[in-house]
């Protein structure tokens, strides 16, 4: 086992509300990204809420964005999959301030024979978010914005409910405690425990903590669960025809005495090196690391929760701050291999110990990418 999570860029975009590191599949809805910055918008705890779905969306002129589940987070005018005679729920919020509402239709292009099924307010506050609560009918086809009918239109997909299998993942410790971990299925990204998320919503006190992954084609899928000090763990899963329920169990790491002690700390938009004397007083300094060795960084929130100031920046709730070590690469392409807690205190300290490897290039705070430092691994 090791502790390499290959995160994918939504699970970063649930962290990085008020920054500017958005690429990748972010750029090919045009300038999308700079919107989702500036918008604490909602998402759905997990892929689906009972026998429906949730989406998430994010309005603006130039097209629908998904956010969220993740087969849709990133793309322009999504096609939305529904599941037969169940009820689903769409939030949209309003990305850039214009005129905009959300509208189901069916067959043809209204004013063309076709009809309006489901529709919502309009709204025009930047930021402003709607929610909309329908059960599909065979008649559904596309969905669009009435203000803005040909940039912002999406096609709906019905799918039958023998076909929408779903698979349930609990995470635990070895001592059968739940344990809030990042969980992948194929390409798609979900938590075992919402308190796991960097910013976590509000839980219910019946909610349960999983990970859920629906519609779900029959077939063989790769799952991979992993959280801060625990050991990665892959398997196979088959799904055969209907759904399942599983347990992953994760080992914790345990790295050894630390070689080495690099202490520095969180100022406005870079880390300063504290020590040892190689690194102190320096701007994001880079670590040289062998590896296989064990290694400890201390670091210190000079900024508590606070969002840097600087051109483009947006005040926006954080979750606070943390320290990452990643691959290198776009933002969009990083593979996280040591993610430590959000401190959202000023003065707050805290210890993250890591076993070296030589895929490591970068560390980083999740909630400013401005603060950035190279990693040399021999």
């Amino acid at each position: 086992m090791t502790n390499d999570q290959r995160s994918r860029d939504v699970s970063r975009r649930g962290v990085l509300k008020g920054t500017a590191a958005l690429t990748g599949t972010a750029a090919a809805a045009g300038t999308a990204g700079a919107y989702r910055d500036a918008i604490d918008f909602p998402l759905p705890a997990v892929q689906n809420d009972g026998e429906g779905r949730t989406f998430s969306l994010l309005g603006i002129v130039g097209g629908w964005m998904g956010v969220a589940p993740h087969e849709i987070d990133a793309v322009s005018n999504p096609p939305l999959r529904l599941i037969e005679g169940e009820q689903h729920r769409v939030i949209w919020t309003n990305g850039d301030g214009a005129t905009h509402n959300f509208n189901i239709t069916s067959g043809s292009a209204v004013g063309e024979g076709g009809e309006i099924l489901e529709s919502t307010n309009t709204v025009s506050e930047q930021g402003e978010t709607v929610a909309l609560e329908f059960t599909p009918s065979e008649e559904m086809s596309e969905y669009f914005c009435a203000p803005h009918p040909a940039q912002m239109r999406g096609p709906v997909e019905l799918i039958s409910p023998d076909e929408a299998h779903e698979l349930v993942v609990h995470v635990e410790t070895e001592a059968g405690e739940p344990l809030g971990a990042e969980v992948t299925l194929g390409d798609r990204h979900s938590f075992s425990n919402i308190a796991a998320r960097p910013d976590p919503p509000e839980q219910a006190e019946d909610q349960q903590a999983l990970a859920r992954f629906d519609l779900l084609e029959s077939g063989e899928y790769n799952l991979e669960a992993w959280t801060y000090g625990y050991e990665q763990v892959s398997e196979t899963v088959t799904i055969d025809g209907g759904n399942q329920e599983m347990t992953v169990t994760l080992p914790p790491i345990e790295p050894g005495e630390p070689t080495t002690t690099f202490s520095m700390r969180l100022e406005n938009g870079q880390w300063v090196g504290v020590s040892p004397d190689s690194i102190a007083d320096q701007a994001n300094p880079t670590l040289e690391l062998e590896a296989g060795e064990t290694y400890a960084i201390d670091w210190e929130n000079t900024i508590g929760r606070g969002q840097p100031s600087g051109e483009n920046r947006h005040s926006q709730p954080l979750p606070g701050h943390n320290f990452v070590i990643a691959s290198g690469g776009e933002t969009n392409e990083w593979n996280t291999y040591v993610r430590s807690d959000f401190l959202d205190q000023a003065g707050g300290e805290q210890t993250v110990e890591f076993v070296a490897k030589e895929e490591m290039a970068v560390y980083l705070d999740q909630a400013q990418l401005d603060a950035i430092g190279e990693i040399t691994v021999q």
